[in-house]
């Protein structure tokens, strides 16, 4: 009999699982969509509706003239509107403005909608990788509630779109078998060629650690390579001949250097600091009261994941079943093209890596939220007394200067005897 109630114990558990489970993943998209559409109304209020980015600004104006000639079948390539074949992320504003009968508000609203499902995307990557339910929907929550995409969005940027379509896609292709992954991944891709080029190096990326060479994956490998002659192939060469062809700024064309204003990284090793530590408040001044000041909160994040990733990249790495090393290849590709192509300033392009290495950091950091927390408290503590002793506002004369790297010193000391003292008192 007891027997016979430990077994009806645990079947009544397992069917309360999916119930639960379902809950669970609604919540998580609840909180990541109430976040998103709050954000972007709150920053539309707060700008009386007005485009705080010049990216934002051309997405804007091409979208209404996208948006009216579908609606009158005036035109049907929209290419000719855009006057490029970057129309990617334009074009989709445009839909959602006819799909919703409304304006850029309603068009940013409704792509939000979209990226806060990344979240539900990365909770599906923790389940693959046998994550129990806490840590998963931790990493659902951080994906929807992440400082820099929330602000992308708000600002009706791109990037929160670009980061939801790399976690489906990442998702799909570890779920399905090889042949539906080699379709999802170069549908990905394609997407990915008219929204962000170098996004589509994540995706062939992962696609390539799941490759292998035996005769189950023949079919896959056939239609991949297909697929990819007839769609892939021909928009990378549009893209390709495009390149030192079109000007982004006066008399400055996009070239493998970087473009207009860009930090790259191989010609430039210097601006290493600013792709780790930048936009960071290092003034305090009058001159960050801007808008980008909001990017702050998303630089924090960034910075203080850096002590954590080491880590958790070397027990991702053996992740082989679920996607660990998939992300960490994948992440490192990206990250490796955005560094020598766009440089070390273009943050926008950085909170893809961003995201990523947040979800391998809450799935594979093998500390305790305690000790995590200890070593992260110390390391934003080096890096903001850095920022107090850079500032001119907060430290302006040299002993001013001084006595703050000693109050330091004297911080970062008593942290690093305290352990040792402690476990001579027990």
């Amino acid at each position: 009999m007891r027997a016979l109630s430990v077994t009806e114990e645990q079947t009544e558990a397992g069917s309360k699982k999916p119930f639960w489970s379902f809950w669970n993943v609604l919540a998580v998209f609840a909180v990541s969509a109430l976040f998103h559409v709050g954000v972007v109304l709150f920053v539309h209020l707060s700008s009386n509706g007005q485009p705080l980015y010049p990216d934002a600004r051309r997405y804007e104006q091409q979208s209404m003239l996208m948006a009216f000639a579908w609606r009158y079948e005036y035109a049907h390539s929209p290419d000719q509107i855009a006057g490029s074949s970057f129309w990617g992320y334009s074009a989709a504003m445009a839909l959602c403005r006819l799909l919703t009968g409304g304006g850029w508000l309603a068009a940013k609203t409704a792509l939000s909608l979209f990226a806060s499902t990344g979240a539900l995307a990365a909770h599906g990557l923790a389940t693959l990788s046998g994550c129990g339910r806490r840590r998963a929907t931790a990493v659902g929550l951080i994906v929807g509630t992440s400082p820099s995409l929330l602000l992308w969005d708000a600002w009706g940027l791109k990037d929160g779109l670009i980061t939801a379509l790399l976690l489906w896609s990442l998702f799909l292709l570890l779920r399905a078998r090889f042949t539906l992954a080699c379709l999802t991944a170069l549908a990905g891709i394609q997407l990915c060629s008219y929204l962000r080029a170098a996004a589509a190096i994540f995706l062939a990326t992962a696609l390539l650690t799941r490759l292998r060479f035996r005769r189950g994956y023949l079919t896959g490998l056939v239609v991949t390579a297909v697929a990819a002659l007839a769609f892939v192939i021909p928009r990378a060469t549009t893209l390709l001949g495009l390149v030192s062809g079109l000007e982004i700024g006066a008399g400055n064309y996009i070239d493998f250097s970087g473009g207009y204003g860009s930090r790259n990284l191989l010609s430039n090793p210097q601006y290493i600091a600013h792709f780790l530590f930048g936009p960071f408040p290092w003034a305090f001044g009058p001159e960050t009261a801007t808008p980008g000041r909001w990017l702050y909160l998303g630089t924090t994040v960034w910075i203080a994941s850096l002590v954590l990733i080491p880590v958790a990249v070397k027990k991702a790495w053996k992740d082989t079943e679920g996607a660990g090393r998939t992300m960490v290849l994948a992440s490192a590709a990206y990250t490796a093209t955005y560094l020598l192509s766009f440089g070390a300033e273009f943050y926008r392009q950085r909170s893809v890596t961003e995201c990523m290495m947040m979800i391998l950091i809450v799935l594979y950091v093998p500390l305790s939220p305690a000790a995590a927390a200890a070593r992260v408290l110390m390391w934003l503590s080096v890096v903001a007394g850095l920022a107090v002793l850079q500032a001119s506002y907060l430290t302006p004369t040299v002993w001013s200067k001084w006595l703050a790297g000693g109050v330091l010193c004297c911080m970062l000391l008593t942290a690093l005897v305290r352990t040792p003292f402690a476990r001579l008192r027990r």
